[in-house]
């Protein structure tokens, strides 16, 4: 009988070359989602075409990190008429580019009360959320579902109500209303309330890990995590990770992308392509 004796190091070699595969698969295996690699793929207007279709948008969530993003997106941009932000206080912006900018005040525990905000609206931004990172998320479920869940649906019921053709929703990695994990399950419902809303135009974007350089970052967990996925998101930079101005101008660029199915779904690879478009 021949005994091999397998050491700490020849164990870690064999974890970092079965990871690396796996990151490997992520990265160059195909997502089976043919048609929304074809929409990504897609070209797509100019911004001063889309410009001359006299447009107006609104955006839920415009003071979160992505909600900051694709604000900049927008004003940089100017793609649309008007930018409708509903949230709960204003924010003071400065500068000539938020000119085309409108602010409205809510109270997301009653928006039936603002059901007006929601009106003539042609493109919907709702990126209105807790980070799936954040200290309390699975602890107080109820709060969570409260925003994640009926904050989103309530405005996403009220902008189709109120004649929006196409929303963008931001959604999460392996949403699915079968999930067992609470974060992705509510994320999961969500999708499904809005598809049954019946928009001309539906656009779920579902990313990874979110990177986000925050100056002010105080959470250790995040931090960490971070720092972790930082070599990752360099060698495999679509498997698990994805820059926040590449989702904001994914978000952005799809309006611009000619429709190609009522419902669409872009993980976090299709996420990476059109976002890379400018």
């Amino acid at each position: 009988m021949v005994t091999v004796k397998v050491g700490v190091t020849g164990v870690i070699s064999v974890v970092v070359i079965l990871i690396g595969v796996f990151l490997a698969w992520l990265e160059y295996g195909t997502t089976g989602e043919e048609e929304y690699w074809r929409m990504a793929t897609a070209a797509i207007q100019t911004d001063e075409e889309f410009l001359a279709t006299n447009q107006s948008a609104f955006m839920v969530g415009a003071t979160g990190e992505t909600g900051k993003h694709i604000l900049e997106e927008l004003t940089n941009r100017k793609i649309f008429q008007t930018v409708t932000l509903i949230g709960r206080r204003e924010v003071k912006y400065d500068g000539e580019k938020y000119q085309s900018i409108v602010q409205k005040v809510v109270d997301f525990d009653n928006l039936d009360d603002h059901a007006e905000v929601f009106k003539d609206h042609d493109v919907g931004f709702i990126c209105l959320g807790a980070r799936a990172g954040s200290a309390g998320v699975t602890s107080n479920l109820p709060a969570l579902r409260k925003v994640d869940h009926d904050y989103v649906v309530k405005s996403a019921e009220l902008a189709k109500l109120g004649g929006c053709r196409h929303l963008v929703l931001l959604s999460a990695m392996k949403a699915s209303k079968d999930a067992s994990h609470p974060y992705s399950k509510i994320k999961g419902e969500v999708e499904e309330e809005a598809k049954a809303l019946g928009f001309d135009r539906l656009s779920i974007f579902q990313p990874a890990v979110i990177m986000v350089d925050r100056k002010d970052e105080t959470r250790v967990g995040e931090w960490f995590l971070k720092k972790a996925l930082a070599p990752v998101a360099f060698f495999f930079p679509t498997a698990l990770t994805v820059p926040i101005a590449t989702l904001a101008r994914a978000m952005v660029n799809t309006v611009l992308t000619p429709k190609d199915k009522d419902v669409e779904v872009l993980d976090n690879k299709a996420i990476h392509r059109m976002g890379g478009k400018k």
